[in-house]
């Protein structure tokens, strides 16, 4: 029982960080003139590598003041640009692999 109360409190401890965070990114994005939403996403593609993975507790970002708008584009995997194939081919080939050393 312990440890179940611990855990709510640190679950509740973190939608209050996170509600001041986004207060104040909201904030500060406000007072730039930024449009929060895509440059949150500018930021968090800058620094973390990959996609978010779901399932997301909505239900607590909401209650953060963490809309959706802010995290569910960042799960989905940005859409690679189109290659056009050389005229007359008709077969597709696998780009090189790269190495630590590329």
């Amino acid at each position: 029982k312990d440890s179940a109360a611990l855990l709510n409190t640190i679950y509740q401890e973190e939608i209050t960080h996170v509600e001041a965070g986004c207060r104040w990114f909201t904030h500060i994005c406000e007072k730039e003139g930024l449009d929060q939403f895509p440059y949150f996403h500018e930021l968090v593609r800058a620094h973390f590598h990959g996609n978010l993975k779901p399932p997301f507790n909505t239900e607590a970002r909401e209650k953060a003041g963490m809309v959706a708008e802010y995290y569910m584009p960042l799960a989905e995997a940005p859409k690679p640009p189109k290659k056009k194939s050389a005229p007359g081919s008709t077969k597709s080939h696998p780009a090189p692999a790269l190495t630590d050393n590329q």
